[in-house]
């Protein structure tokens, strides 16, 4: 096979960038593109959100930008709000932007504002919430996903649907919003099943904790404690800015709601080229929290976020610009080699067609001298690396962006069949922190 894309275009195209290695600079961003980092961290630690990154290393971004309490940060692609939440803690506006309603509702109670009203209130309601017991299931309450009463056992659903009822009671709508996120939080691991992939995968029962009643309101009691007991970090950080403006809208259109050149700097990590459909990650979320209620709820959520996968959109190319032309060698490329899903190269170019876009967006709102920082991971298809790093990379130039350096964060790992196609170029597969001035 001619792999003429990763031996000879990936090399080329490299040599155009800074582009920064870990044993050249110690690895500083190594273990802070990782949510593991923060699981311990206040605020972080009420949801394990997997495609997340540290606090910490929004704050080493903000040191080197020399980011100030006049300015304001954006992150297109919020998730469950690592930007915000540590541009709130400086005491930085911020504006984010999340397509998926439950990775904004994270976004969103985890970053408004909160008073010691709203403690008190939450410590009462903690008393009644303790004292829910499982009990018979209605059927108008169960989520019409297909799969429910696998993912569940009998008693722990009927422990979960009471407790969902109890909480919607709640008046005090940021005390709701507290325990609902506790509760959503719970879910995976109340659940038979685990996030694995692209998708849910069945745990090995032999090794795991038995998941029944006892357990779920066990876990919940402790995530509700932990909550309560970062309440008052939250409320001290609630005096030093504004709530955050989260929209729960693509970021493809941000101009709607963003002024040009108001922005001092922009940070994210959008969706990977790597076929990841996150509604069916966050499926369970998403059904048990009544974010979607019926399947063709799931199919507008699926067409109107970022064609990084396969799953419920009708494929096609808007019209090709050609402002990169090794985006269309590499796409070649895909269409000569086996593939397990024809569709992939019309995915990648609608990926890239996308991104440009919010990268158009992104140019629009900062102000001149500010800065993008793009955290960003690379993939390979039939032994064919996609270097979206550099290709995002490329584009932001010429429109107009300088290129500081792409910072290579990590290394990743590939399946063993990618693994052997793609040995002699592994140094391109990789999670890099893209850095770019206006």
């Amino acid at each position: 096979m001619n792999m003429n894309f990763n031996s000879k275009i990936l090399p080329d195209l490299e040599k155009k960038y800074n582009v920064t290695y870990p044993v050249l600079r110690n690895a500083t961003y190594k273990s802070l593109v990782n949510y593991a980092t923060d699981l311990k961290s206040p605020i972080q630690r009420w949801y394990r959100y997997k495609e997340g990154y540290s606090i910490k290393l929004m704050q080493q971004i903000f040191d080197e930008y020399n980011v100030k309490k006049s300015d304001i940060i954006l992150d297109p692609f919020c998730g469950s709000g690592s930007t915000i939440i540590q541009a709130k803690i400086n005491g930085f506006e911020s504006i984010g932007f999340e397509i998926n309603p439950f990775s904004a509702f994270l976004a969103k109670a985890k970053t408004q504002n909160y008073k010691s009203s709203d403690a008190n209130e939450f410590i009462k309601e903690k008393v009644k919430l303790f004292k829910i017991k499982n009990g018979k299931i209605k059927n108008t309450e169960k989520p019409k996903l297909s799969t429910i009463d696998k993912l569940f056992d009998k008693g722990v659903l009927a422990y979960l649907l009471n407790l969902k009822r109890a909480i919607k009671k709640i008046k005090n709508k940021k005390v709701r919003d507290l325990f609902f996120l506790a509760w959503l939080s719970i879910l995976e691991e109340c659940s038979n099943y685990k996030k694995a992939g692209n998708g849910l995968k069945i745990r090995r029962t032999k090794l795991s904790t038995v998941r029944n009643y006892s357990f779920a309101e066990s876990i919940f009691k402790n995530r509700v404690t932990e909550i309560e007991e970062d309440l008052p970090y939250v409320i001290e950080t609630s005096n030093r800015v504004k709530n955050p403006q989260i929209y729960e809208h693509t970021s493809l259109e941000m101009n709607k709601f963003v002024k040009p050149k108001s922005v001092k700097g922009v940070i994210f990590s959008p969706p990977y080229a790597n076929c990841f459909d996150y509604t069916e990650i966050y499926k369970v979320e998403l059904w048990m929290g009544d974010f979607v209620k019926e399947y063709s709820d799931l199919k507008k959520l699926r067409q109107r976020g970022v064609r990084s996968h396969l799953n419920g959109y009708k494929i096609s190319l808007d019209k090709d610009k050609n402002l990169v032309s090794e985006l269309t060698l590499l796409v070649d490329e895909l269409k000569q080699v086996k593939l397990w899903d024809s569709r992939i190269p019309i995915m990648v170019r609608s990926y890239f067609d996308d991104m440009f876009m919010a990268i158009d967006q992104i140019y629009k709102a900062l102000k001149p001298g500010g800065f993008c920082c793009i955290i960003v991971s690379n993939s390979a298809y039939g032994g064919v690396i996609v270097p979206t790093d550099l290709l995002l990379t490329k584009y932001a130039k010429k429109i107009g962006f300088k290129v500081k350096e792409l910072d290579v964060a990590r290394f990743i790992i590939t399946s063993s069949q990618q693994y052997k196609k793609t040995e002699k170029h592994k140094k391109y597969l990789r999670e890099t922190i893209i850095h770019l001035v206006k």
